[in-house]
């Protein structure tokens, strides 16, 4: 049995009621929303009223249902999502009720790891296709970079019922990172890529906020922030603007510098020879340190210092151990001078030639990955400086009066990045959550 919505307030966003009598098809419209309510022992439950609402901004629902023979019930943070069905199994012990009261007898408030059980059998598969995508990123495997996309494409796998097939190429075989991210919209090749949002500032002005240096050593304050509902609304825009769907973002915590020599003061940097990202706010941060700026993509680093050609690079724990880098450094300064922000991206286009459910499936392939990428992060930290350690690495803690020096010389840098955003709000959202800069 399939139930309609009756009456829908769009003011309110609230459906007042829903008609669960049977409907010809000559009766049908264009419905958004089916809802099958069944007893205990599985007979269908008609003619019963149900009144669902949004209480909040969240896609958080409040659903109360009444029938005649069953304790009113009411439901709380109930997630639905398009394209998805939603099973909730409670069970309604059955009771002739003279007054209906506004009281309900059974409440039901559902923790948020409990909101929504998706059976990936009951997804509406009629409109899903059968598709082999490609998943790029510039990384080796062992980093959480891969882990992101193997996760992503994995989710999307079983989803779909195995219709649709991801296959994720590393180390750059798809092209370096500022490669794919023109290709990506340039040809649709690959279909995804993960990548740190530095390589996409020239591109997308509003992401150099994540270039701003010495602003963050805290995660969970930086997290919050990009959580943050009216923040994110603004970069989703910004990449849909340029072109592109932002599925998700997740982190690999913040770049440190790897070295061949100590570094213990900002004198130590003068004249030292440094990798960096091709990003122009990366490279004027090194400069003002007195380094000598050399941008190589990810796959020249480990035979550039080999060779001696540079002396030193930046990058998270997680890619300087899965680099091997120890092979060819001695010393781990902690600078965190940047976060180091994953972002997995498609097209605009590509995203809006999918179905309404093959954008649902993505959608929420993206969201567990990036909440398991995340946790991957954090898990890892210790066991990539022991790998290093183990290896011979020292790892150097900079002292304070080093650090906040580090961020006076960053000013500048600042001032360059507010005249290029050219909004200032995004600039003190993103600023005000630092415990560097709360005064």
């Amino acid at each position: 049995m399939y139930y309609w919505d009756y009456i829908y307030s769009k003011e309110s966003n609230c459906i007042i009621s829903l008609d669960t009598s049977y409907k010809n098809n000559n009766q049908i419209s264009k419905s958004f929303l089916d809802i099958k309510i069944f007893s205990q022992d599985g007979s269908p439950v008609e003619n019963a009223y149900i009144k669902l609402s949004a209480p909040d901004e969240f896609n958080e629902f409040k659903v109360e249902i009444n029938s005649l023979g069953y304790y009113p019930v009411q439901i709380n943070n109930l997630q639905i999502h398009p394209g998805l069905l939603c099973k909730l199994k409670l069970i309604l012990n059955p009771l002739q009720l003279k007054n209906k009261s506004p009281n309900y007898n059974q409440v039901i408030n559902l923790p948020s790891y409990e909101i929504m059980k998706i059976d990936t059998s009951d997804l509406i598969q009629e409109d899903v296709r059968n598709m082999s995508l490609t998943l790029g990123i510039d990384s080796p495997k062992d980093t959480v970079t891969y882990l992101y996309g193997k996760k992503f494409a994995d989710e999307v796998y079983e989803l779909s019922n195995g219709k649709i097939n991801i296959e994720v190429f590393t180390d750059g075989k798809m092209g370096a990172d500022r490669e794919m991210f023109k290709t990506i919209i340039q040809n649709g090749s690959p279909n995804f890529i993960i990548q740190t949002t530095a390589h996409e500032v020239d591109f997308i002005p509003e992401l150099a906020l994540y270039d701003m240096p010495m602003v963050y050593n805290d995660i969970s304050n930086l997290r919050n922030l990009i959580n943050n509902d009216e923040f994110t609304k603004k970069i989703d825009n910004a990449y849909i603007d340029s072109g592109y769907k932002l599925l998700g973002m997740s982190d690999i915590l913040f770049r440190q510098m790897s070295s061949n020599k100590e570094i213990n003061s900002i004198d130590d940097f003068k004249g030292i020879k440094i990798r960096t990202i091709q990003n122009r706010n990366h490279e004027a941060f090194w400069k003002s340190l007195g380094a000598t700026v050399i941008p190589l993509p990810s796959s020249e680093i480990y035979t550039s210092l080999k060779f001696n050609y540079i002396d030193a690079q930046e990058n998270p724990y997680d890619v300087i151990a899965g680099f091997k880098l120890y092979d060819v450094q001695d010393y781990i300064i902690n600078t965190c001078h940047l976060p180091h922000l994953l972002a997995l991206i498609t097209s605009d286009e590509f995203y809006n030639s999918l179905t309404a459910s093959e954008k649902s499936i993505i959608d929420e392939a993206a969201k567990r990955a990036t909440e398991y990428a995340k946790e991957k992060s954090i898990e890892r930290i210790e066991e990539n400086k022991k790998v290093l350690m183990d290896n011979g690495m020292k790892i150097i803690d900079l002292p304070e009066d080093v650090l906040r020096e580090m961020r006076c010389l960053a000013f500048p840098i600042y001032e360059k990045i507010c005249e290029d955003i050219d909004d200032l709000d995004l600039v003190y959202t993103y600023m005000e959550n630092s415990d560097n800069f709360k005064h």
